[in-house]
């Protein structure tokens, strides 16, 4: 476990070793009720974030990746609920001591931009005052030094008239425009965790590249973590080092960016890669894309839930759910009944070429 540093509001926002723990997430699970009961809509999932590390969680829509990041911030939409596990920040259990309030640390030691930047940010309030709102609860700055940090937090993330637009109301920007004040506030104060939900969706190329610069510097600079929820393998491939891969949601394959990207080891995450136009040779008259449709949340077959859509699936994988097993020196792990095939080599090098 992470020896505890000072996260609360107000603590020092100096840079954080490297190597440091900044937040693990234990068998997390996230459970709504229904009219049959109550299923889980994210199953026992575990991972951790160090200091300076980017990490990207992809998947497709559906799979679990936003919840995840919401019940790390404890803001899971009622009814609801984180079922098990348990999110440490600092070594320290949120929701327990000095956690209990999560006011204290959200938007401080974690922070999260989220899909729609309008869920986020009050149409009823000019920006100047939601930016600058941060700065003065948290850090304690006076209305003019928080004003003058609030034009350079705006300048930073590619606004080309910060001062004008702290007079602005949200309605006023474009949906990019937005995006970018959504990503100012979250940076506002160095939280030792940016949790980024598709945060560069709504940018155009040049400013997603800004974006992606900033949010590098800050691991750089102050020994940020980063976790990237995108659909956009592209920036993941190139932002991320650890890549975590998410399916009926839970956590199927993991390890380092090069190594998921370049050696999927599970058919779900081979489909994924093949589904993406390659960007040099000819365009194939088709692209390829995964058969049949993605498990609804909460309704869980028995066994392994990528199962009914997989074209090496046995009877063991509709029995038994595997486990994320790891397969080589790199740390990448795959949850698939096949990596204990002798002949899984061929089977997975075959989904390539099909």
């Amino acid at each position: 476990m992470a020896s505890s540093t000072p996260f609360l509001a107000g603590a020092d926002a100096s840079p954080v070793r490297s190597g440091h723990l900044v937040v693990e997430v234990e068998h997390v699970s996230v459970s709504f009720p229904s009219l049959v009961g109550t299923g889980e809509v994210v199953r026992d999932v575990s991972f951790s974030i160090n200091a300076g590390e980017r990490v990207g969680l992809v998947g497709e829509s559906g799979s679990g990746k936003s919840l995840t990041a919401r019940a790390m911030m404890r803001l899971i939409p009622k009814p609801g609920r984180m079922s098990q596990g348990r999110v440490l920040l600092d070594g320290v259990e949120l929701g327990t001591g000095p956690t209990a309030d999560p006011g204290r640390w959200r938007g401080t030691s974690m922070a999260m931009i989220t899909q729609d930047p309008l869920s986020s940010l009050n149409p009823l309030v000019r920006i100047g005052v939601q930016v600058t709102e941060m700065l003065r609860r948290h850090r304690g700055l006076g209305r003019r030094e928080a004003r003058s940090r609030a034009v350079e937090l705006l300048a930073s993330v590619g606004i080309p008239d910060p001062q004008r637009t702290l007079s602005y109301f949200p309605a006023v920007l474009s949906g990019g425009m937005r995006q970018r004040v959504a990503l100012a506030i979250a940076i506002s104060c160095n939280p030792r965790l940016l949790i980024a939900d598709e945060p560069t969706t709504s940018l155009d190329v040049t400013i997603q590249a800004q974006v992606l610069d900033l949010l590098e510097r800050m691991t750089a600079q102050h020994g940020t973590g980063v976790l990237l929820i995108s659909h956009d393998l592209g920036v993941v491939a190139d932002f991320c080092d650890r890549l975590l891969v998410m399916y009926g949601g839970r956590i199927v394959e993991s390890g380092p960016t090069f190594q998921v990207i370049d050696h999927p080891a599970h058919p779900y995450t081979r489909a994924l890669m093949a589904s993406v136009p390659s960007m040099t040779g000819q365009l194939p008259d088709r692209l390829a894309s995964i058969p049949g449709s993605p498990p609804i949340g909460g309704v869980w077959s028995t066994g392994c839930s990528f199962a009914p859509r997989c074209p090496i699936a046995r009877p063991i994988c509709r029995d038994q759910d595997p486990l994320l097993v790891i397969q080589d020196r790199h740390d990448h792990a795959a949850a698939c009944h096949a990596t204990s095939d002798p002949q899984w080599h061929a089977l997975i090098d075959g989904l390539g070429a099909s």
